[in-house]
């Protein structure tokens, strides 16, 4: 399985015959989003698992938008403490409060014209809640301490990864915010019920990381994508990438081998190291016991960094002893060098 080079740019990323979905769930998103895309002021909820993709489906709307030549504002509403979400979406005039020497120009009067993606909405609170209903009903609000009426053309896309209805009858979610929000629903389904758009995905993310990493990387073999394939992805699209970017990291390779995959995805679908060395004794592919233990000492210091307190610890062995074997394996920096 192998990629074919294009160069794209920031905003081809999110045109839609960019976007991998061969899954039929993922190809009814797209189709939403396509028509939702083109309607200048309609609200949007995305939601689903944390990690599935959500932020590319709303970047996927304001690219594809009348809006594409404005501002897209992106703000996760859970990283932020609720007292510094206030000030960072309306902004403050000077003396507002104890530090505020000189005003601040909010996000919603940034993305003027332009998009704002509000993720994970639910973890905002009650009264701030209030205040994006009224922003949506009329268009308007007023910075911390200011008493003028600031005027925005601003559409809004929120996403989740929370149950509203459920937030709703727990009192957690304001109701008449979700009806303004949920016009148009899209549900983003998890990796583990798309796995048709896993090797694409690979294969996309490969190219990505070459250019990134400067590597060479050309593919991915059979036995890596058939475990691939079989792993469940409770990380979903966002733990994909993370794999394949760690293992591009830390190998120098024409395809993506069964032997870099990480062993905890290797462990969780019962592909043990026994289970790896029977089929290699089946293939006739022997190493001496020597050969091996190099090897693994090996891929420990690229996991560690190079870290030897840490490959030691993970090896179960004294500090000293890894200085030993380190020295049997070779002497000088060139070796060293090659571990690492």
């Amino acid at each position: 399985m192998r990629i074919s080079e294009t160069v794209e740019t920031e905003k081809g990323k999110y045109y839609f015959n960019k976007i991998t979905a061969k899954n039929k769930k993922m190809i009814e998103v797209l189709e939403t989003t396509r028509k939702v895309a083109s309607l200048d002021k309609t609200t949007v909820l995305i939601k689903g698992e944390s990690g599935v993709g959500k932020e590319l489906i709303a970047r996927a709307i304001h690219y594809n938008s009348p809006r594409v030549d404005k501002q897209l504002i992106e703000i996760n509403c859970a990283a932020i403490p609720d007292n510094l979400l206030e000030s960072e979406l309306f902004g403050y005039e000077a003396g507002a409060f104890t530090d505020a020497r000189r005003r601040k120009i909010g996000l919603f009067e940034k993305a003027d014209h332009g998009t704002i993606f509000l993720d994970e909405i639910a973890d905002m609170s009650i009264p701030l809640q209030s205040k994006i209903l009224k922003v949506l009903e009329e268009q308007s609000f007023t910075r911390l301490g200011g008493t003028n009426q600031i005027k925005i053309d601003v559409r809004i896309i929120t996403a989740t990864n929370k149950d509203l209805k459920k937030a709703i009858k727990a009192g957690e979610f304001r109701e008449d915010l979700f009806y303004r929000l949920n016009v148009v629903p899209i549900l983003i389904p998890p990796l583990r019920e798309r796995k048709e758009d896993i090797i694409p995905l690979v294969l996309s993310f490969i190219q990505e990381f070459n250019h990134e990493l400067h590597r060479s990387f050309k593919g991915i073999s059979e036995e890596a994508a058939e475990v691939l394939l079989e792993y469940d992805w409770p990380g979903n699209v966002r733990e994909l990438k993370n794999v394949i970017e760690r293992i591009m990291a830390l190998n120098q390779s024409e395809d993506i081998l069964l032997d870099h995959l990480p062993l905890e995805i290797k462990s969780r679908i019962g592909l043990t190291e026994t289970k790896v060395l029977r089929e290699s004794v089946a293939k006739e592919e022997f190493v001496t016991l020597n050969e091996l233990e190099k090897k693994y000492i090996k891929q420990v210091l690229k996991f560690t960094g190079g870290n030897k307190s840490k490959a030691a610890k993970i090896l179960g062995i004294h500090l000293t002893s890894l200085f030993r074997k380190l020295k049997s394996m070779g002497s000088g920096l060139n070796i060293w060098h090659s571990l690492i």
